[in-house]
């Protein structure tokens, strides 16, 4: 994973500045003082045992010396116990504030993220990416400081240890066994490493397929794929599977091996020991210490390779999140953006232009040639045509989901590329064809157009939606929860929520996508009436492909194959007798055809004379 390492993070999340940095910098050197203070008595502590050992050894000296020495052993084992217990209660709140931070950068980035990379990501591995990626920042910073430091330091000051106590060759033989139990590790490690991969990829592929399957599920039950949907989902758990069994017979191989290393290191040692005792050169004191170096050594080592092994493994988690931060949006702020006014009430409606605008979602296929027009504030414009003819394309444009190939967009006649996309999204307000709800209240959700909007005001502009009536009929009225993505309203239900939120957020530019295409005709109309009251003081944009929706507008604009071929008001298009006029005749035939399927009577068109904006 290039680039992206501890320091790399550091710098992106800059945790001192978020905590302060005597705080955050003091807190690491507490831990690091109470980690060298650990190993200080973990060391020293055998070595006074040694000597009660020896003490011990000599009647006479049994009174007097020996008590001294178990106060001291007692008194380093007790402040071992502080030290290690106090690490992790001044180190807690870095770790807690390392991964919230991360977690909220990693949000931060994705709606940051341009429309083109949100509708090719897989939500299932990117959330799981995102999870494993907040806690390998936590274990790269606890390895850090809890294991590297204090491992180097106790197997440096116990081979210094060992060496002048008990001679050259002991040191040289530990030094030898340490150095092939750490090549052994490694080779190990690139084992566990492409295992945990391997892992991490299928884990990802499952999560996708749940989540998809799950999110899809009224598409699954239309079709009847159930059956299918579980076969999927069961072959990607046993690749999980097979990966994870994997991953355990690496593990299990990897201790064996360094197990036996170990013991065959461990057994070179105590012979020499058990062989210089015989030859009186150590006593049985000296061999007791040395097997609790042993140990302690061990003990390093094998946290030394937990390093190594824990270091590669959280860099392996950080390869989807890195590859993710380190990935650029194409739509980006220009360095110094130009400001726009985002009130309505100070800066009045917009003016949006388009400049020969020529757009393709792929080099290979374009989708407007060309196109150009203007729209005064306070206008009212429609735009149709048939299907795939770059409708709803330019509502995206508008809003700078996508910048154009050539040409410009205009708001208020700075090009969309010299503002910051975050003043666009406040001086645009958007209702779509399809409804976005969160998994919260009715409340939570209209008030979601204007962030910090009281119970008064989301009342008023769910009675302009024709909404409220049917919000309170509601056992929980208002508090009502949707459910995941509004899955427990209606159609119409949701479309007249996202209108209630553009009541509350008003912007100076509307854009309508289809914005009552959910609806029935009587709440059509009524809430038609509320729509255009609100257009009236705003710049608006209907995009449709029911002309119906669109005859009162200022100007008309006629698309087909990505080129505007006419425009004009309702009455002058028909006039002319062209693409338009074929369009409303044919839906004209559409409308009579359902009226007598359904045995009701056709509704009249509004005149094209008024001052209302049906939709």
């Amino acid at each position: 994973m290039p680039g992206l390492g501890l320091g790399t993070i550091w710098r992106r999340l800059q945790p001192a500045r978020d905590l302060g940095y005597v705080a955050f910098y003091g807190r690491i050197g507490l831990t690091i003082g109470l980690l060298l203070g650990e190993s200080l008595m973990q060391l020293g502590a055998p070595y006074i045992f040694s000597r009660m050992v020896a003490r011990l050894s000599v009647p006479t000296q049994l009174v007097v010396l020996p008590i001294g020495l178990i106060v001291c052993f007692g008194f380093a084992m007790l402040l071992r116990s502080i030290f290690s217990s106090l690490q992790e209660v001044v180190y807690q709140p870095l770790s807690q504030r390392l991964q919230r931070l991360m977690a909220q950068e990693g949000l931060r980035h994705l709606h940051a993220m341009s429309l083109r990379f949100h509708l090719e990501r897989q939500t299932g591995a990117l959330t799981r990416a995102l999870e494993r990626g907040t806690d390998a920042v936590d274990t790269l910073m606890r390895l850090s400081l809890f294991n590297v430091g204090p491992a180097i330091v106790d197997t440096v000051m116990t081979l210094a240890v060992v060496g002048h106590l008990f001679g050259g060759i002991y040191a040289v033989l530990l030094l030898i066994g340490l150095l092939s139990y750490v090549g052994l590790a490694q080779w190990f490690v690139r084992l566990r490493v492409a295992a945990r991969r391997a892992r991490n990829e299928a884990s990802g592929m499952a999560q996708h397929r749940l989540l998809d399957s799950l999110l899809n599920f009224e598409a699954v039950q239309h079709f009847g794929n159930e059956k299918h949907e579980y076969r999927q989902y069961a072959e990607a758990r046993r690749a999980f599977e097979r990966a994870s069994l994997r991953a355990t017979r690496v593990v299990a191989a990897s201790s064996v091996a360094q197990n036996v290393m170990i013991a065959l290191v461990t057994s070179a040692i105590l012979y020499l020991a058990a062989r210089d005792i015989v030859a009186h050169r150590l006593g049985v004191p000296q061999f007791v210490l040395i097997g609790t170096y042993l140990r302690n050594l061990y003990q390093a080592v094998i946290s030394l390779n937990f390093v190594y092994a824990g270091w590669r493994n959280a860099r392996v988690d950080l390869e989807n999140v890195s590859e993710l931060l380190d990935r650029r949006s194409e739509i980006q702020a220009p360095p110094i953006p130009r400001k726009l006014q985002s009130s309505l009430a100070i800066a009045g409606p917009a003016a949006v232009a388009f400049d020969g605008v020529v757009f393709g979602y792929t080099a290979d296929r374009q989708i407007l040639k060309d196109v150009s027009f203007n729209v005064e504030p306070g206008r009212r414009i429609g735009i149709v045509g048939p299907t795939g003819s770059g409708k709803s394309t330019i509502g995206k444009l508008l809003f700078r989901a996508y910048d154009p190939d050539a040409g410009a967009v205009l708001l208020d006649g700075f090009s969309l590329r010299d503002l910051d996309p975050q003043d666009i999204r406040t001086v645009v307000g958007v209702v779509p064809q399809e409804t976005l709800l969160f998994n919260d209240t009715i409340a939570y959700n209209i008030g979601y157009g204007r962030i910090g909007a009281d119970a008064e005001e989301i009342e008023q502009a769910a009675r302009a939606a024709e909404l409220h009536d049917f919000i309170v009929s509601l056992p929980d009225g208002y508090a009502t929860e949707v459910g995941e993505r509004g899955l427990k309203l209606s159609g119409g239900e949701k479309q007249r929520i996202a209108i209630a939120r553009i009541f509350l957020k008003r912007p100076r530019l509307l854009l309508l996508d289809e914005a009552t295409s959910a609806l029935d005709t009587r709440t059509e109309q009524r809430v038609q009436d509320s729509l255009n009251i609100l257009s009236r003081e705003q710049t608006t944009i209907a995009i449709a492909h029911r002309l119906s929706t669109v005859i009162d507008c200022d100007e008309i604009l006629v698309l087909e194959s990505g080129r505007i071929v006419e425009r004009g008001t309702h009455s002058g298009l028909l006039a002319q007798g062209g693409v338009y006029a074929g369009m409303w005749a044919a839906q004209a035939i559409d409308r009579e055809q359902s009226t007598v399927e359904g045995g009701g009577h056709l509704r009249q068109p509004a005149p094209t004379t008024g001052t209302l904006l049906p939709l």
